[in-house]
């Protein structure tokens, strides 16, 4: 009988050990009671893809191809951009943990608002961030891990060091706001020519061409001008080795066509040494709100901090900032003046 016992006592024993077993390995399939909280990512330079998705199902996809990135496999993606995300991934540290009595209502929300954040190192997924919102403070994020198809059993507010604000809108899936935003990028040796129109005053308008070395100047009609500062023609080239739009504007197709349909301000048109050719059309952007002049109390139409640029076979209109475009927009007197 006592044999009986021990018998039972021992196999119920196991039976308890195989039960806890399994609810081990289940708890370790979904995350269970194992927390996880190494986000960051030492070597960045191992990451070769990165998927944003939104709980809308929004999503972009940003894959390292041939040593450049690109944009849901179709645009160059933007780099200042890509470098930011990296370095929140190298940076990226825990604030604090979230309060029992925080953690219901912080998953809650996660569940019905969160950006998946999925990051691939040298081809294969390593983490996945679950992004929420930001803390009250907004000094804070609350995010939670998931590793190996494993999710973490505790959100974290997380942040990065030095840095005052919430990382939340570092990822997003706009894909205007993703696009790579150069558009007159050339090494200034590569450039063949420049022309330049002003649409308002054509007399101003000039033609810059370069060979060998030497930059010479010409009026729109190829007329060439002796006397000029080539010092001044040379710098000008310059200017073309970044610029940069800051945004695709948000505009319906009828109102890109309603303003393609305008004379442009300006039109300069690159040809590099390759013969390819790039050019872009500007005009004076609209002021977004009502302001009045308080001298002669009339509407001012236009921004004076930006104005409008766009490809002419383009759907896309560029937003750029007057400060930087330099003296892009200079008249042909400027180089022939002492």
């Amino acid at each position: 009988m006592k044999n009986n016992s021990t018998k039972y006592l021992i196999l119920a024993v196991i039976v308890l050990a195989a039960i806890s077993y399994f609810v081990m390995l289940q708890d370790n399939k979904q995350g269970g009671s194992k927390p996880m909280s190494d986000f960051a990512i030492e070597n960045t330079d191992a990451i070769d893809k990165i998927i944003i998705t939104e709980s809308n199902r929004n999503k972009a996809e940003l894959e390292l191809k041939n040593g450049e990135w690109m944009l849901n496999n179709e645009f160059k993606a933007r780099l200042v951009n890509v470098e930011l995300l990296l370095k929140t991934f190298r940076n990226i540290k825990v604030q604090t943990s979230v309060s029992n009595d925080m953690k219901k209502t912080v998953v809650a929300n996660m569940a019905s608002r969160y950006k998946k954040v999925e990051i691939f190192e040298n081809g294969k997924l390593s983490k996945t961030y679950f992004v929420g919102s930001a803390t009250k403070d907004h000094y804070g994020t609350y995010m939670l891990l998931e590793k190996n198809g494993r999710k973490s059993s505790e959100p974290y507010v997380m942040h990065i060091p030095g840095f005052n604000g919430f990382l939340e809108s570092r990822f997003y899936t706009n894909e205007n706001d993703w696009k790579y935003s150069g558009v007159f990028v050339y090494e200034p040796l590569a450039i063949k020519s420049i022309k330049v129109e002003h649409g308002e005053m054509p007399e101003e308008s000039f033609l810059i061409t370069q060979e060998d070395k030497i930059v010479s100047l010409a009026s729109i009609n190829g007329i060439k001008i002796e006397k000029l500062n080539n010092s001044l023609v040379e710098n000008y080239v310059l200017i073309y080795e970044k610029i940069f739009f800051n945004k695709i504007a948000d505009f319906s197709s009828e109102k890109v066509d309603s303003i393609k349909a305008i004379t442009p301000l300006y039109k300069i048109e690159v040809v590099d040494s390759n013969g390819d050719f790039k050019k872009v059309n500007f005009l004076r952007k609209k002021k977004d709100f009502v302001e009045i002049d308080e001298v002669t109390g009339e509407e001012i139409m236009y921004d004076e901090n930006y104005l409008l640029g766009y490809y002419p076979k383009s759907k896309e209109i560029f937003v750029f900032q007057f400060f930087n475009l330099g003296n892009i927009f200079a008249k042909k007197s400027y180089f022939t003046s002492n």
